[in-house]
């Protein structure tokens, strides 16, 4: 890869935080007095939006949408972290594959989760309530780097802990199940984070060796 090169991570980043000033500047009404940034209406995913209507192109779009500033701050900061060491052993066809894949996964789940009335409203809400954000990919990601590096140490910000990052695979799995089960905060996007978290898992344990083998023939 050229050192000027703009990667699929950057781009990425730069097509998220794009999507959000654009939002920022231009609200569309979507009610009587009720506006929407300019993405959300044609790009939020929504069981009902997505497979009832038949706008199967929400599993993508809704991965460049995020709620508020500290929602895009905490998801472009986490791809900025550990979307380069996946992309660079990977390639970046098959990472923005990986990219996108987990991210419908995260999707998919998330209505898995609805249907099996796994999450706080009935069934017949929550096809309609939306969600937004690249989460599920970069825990797909997250996941990924956990599977190639284990015993990598990786120190948070909040709270000021250090640990490997199997222990960080498990503790980010852990929470999302917990919250889930137990109808907390954001179940919804939990599930969805459990549903890309799953999804990388599964395809690093297909790719693995195909994967590690190329990057060291590259080395």
């Amino acid at each position: 890869m050229e050192r000027n090169q703009l990667t699929v991570t950057n781009s990425l980043i730069i097509i998220c935080v794009v999507v959000f000033l654009v939002g920022l500047v231009r609200q569309v009404p979507v009610a009587p007095g009720v506006t929407e940034p300019f993405f959300f209406p044609i790009g939020y995913f929504s069981w009902f939006t997505c497979f009832t209507q038949g706008e199967l192109w929400r599993l993508i779009s809704y991965q460049f949408l995020h709620a508020n500033i500290t929602h895009l701050i905490f998801n472009m900061w986490a791809l900025f972290f550990f979307g380069p060491h996946i992309e660079y052993i990977m390639g970046a066809k098959r990472y923005l594959a990986f990219y996108l894949v987990c991210g419908i996964a995260g999707a998919l789940f998330y209505g898995l989760m609805i249907h099996t009335g796994m999450l706080t409203y009935p069934a017949e809400i929550m096809v309609y309530i939306p969600m937004v954000g690249a989460s599920a990919s970069i825990y797909g990601i997250m996941i990924a780097t956990a599977f190639l590096y284990p015993d990598a140490r990786i120190s948070l910000l909040f709270p000021p802990v250090t640990m490997t990052m199997r222990t960080f695979a498990l503790v980010i799995i852990g929470i999302a199940t917990v919250i889930i089960f137990s109808n907390g905060n954001n179940a919804g996007g939990e599930a969805g984070h459990l549903g890309g978290a799953i999804m990388g898992l599964l395809i690093m344990l297909v790719w693995k060796w195909r994967i590690i083998s190329q990057y060291r023939n590259r080395r």
